[in-house]
């Protein structure tokens, strides 16, 4: 089985991008990360990049299935801010992330905050997990007073794996109905691009489909299997 993906980060309706990417892959494993900067927050994109650095480091060769205890990326993400006597509270972050063992073909997903993750295995259909912001359009994140662990979900494949992360920017524009129909034109129209153009072509898609849509940040990872 292999793995291909496509990868976007296009700055909002602001001076600096708040979004974070990062994409690694070996023979045996694929960790994806997504991070969303609080717009409210000046520093947030510093944040972002490094959540998504640590996870990464993390999780290239934690043993799946997880557990929310298991991660142990948001308490050192505290511990560098108040070790350099900054404050994590100007650092705002959501955090969402995938992670793939070739070997067993394992899955596990995780989330802070209300960055959209959409996954679907073998035949099944598109599954979204979505956090829901409350009344007051505030979301869990890091950089609160109040620390949360990462929710995570799990899975098995046999054959088939294809899934999304994305920032809110994008994720919020998806239509639930059509979830399944998005995943199948992107694996086929991607597919058909050398690796190399591929996400250049999948930003410039992004600009002119959802990038005028709302002002915030827009990235996204996806990864599906041939």
């Amino acid at each position: 089985m292999r793995y291909n993906h496509i990868l976007t980060s296009v700055i909002g309706a602001h001076p600096n991008i708040q979004d974070a990417i990062k994409y690694f892959e070996n023979e045996d494993r694929i960790v994806a990360v997504v991070a969303d900067g609080l717009g409210s927050k000046k520093k947030s994109g510093d944040g972002a990049r490094l959540i998504c650095y640590l996870i990464v480091e993390e999780l290239k060769s934690k043993q799946l299935p997880l557990l929310p205890a298991d991660i142990a990326s948001p308490n050192i993400w505290y511990k560098y801010f108040e070790d350099g006597r900054m404050n994590y509270n100007d650092y705002c972050t959501t955090c969402s992330f995938v992670v793939i063992d070739k070997k067993s073909k394992q899955m596990s997903v995780g989330q802070i905050g209300d960055s959209p993750i959409f996954v679907s295995t073998d035949s099944n259909p598109v599954v979204e997990i979505r956090r829901e912001k409350d009344f007051s359009n505030i979301t869990d994140c890091l950089g609160s007073i109040e620390r949360s662990q990462f929710v995570i979900h799990n899975y098995v494949f046999t054959s088939i794996i294809r899934v999304l992360v994305t920032s809110d920017g994008i994720g919020d524009e998806l239509n639930s109905s059509s979830l399944d129909s998005l995943f199948s034109y992107l694996s086929a129209k991607y597919q058909s691009y050398t690796p190399k153009s591929r996400s250049r072509r999948f930003t410039k898609e992004i600009k002119n489909t959802v990038g005028k849509l709302n002002h915030d940040d827009k990235s996204a990872i996806y990864i599906w299997s041939i």
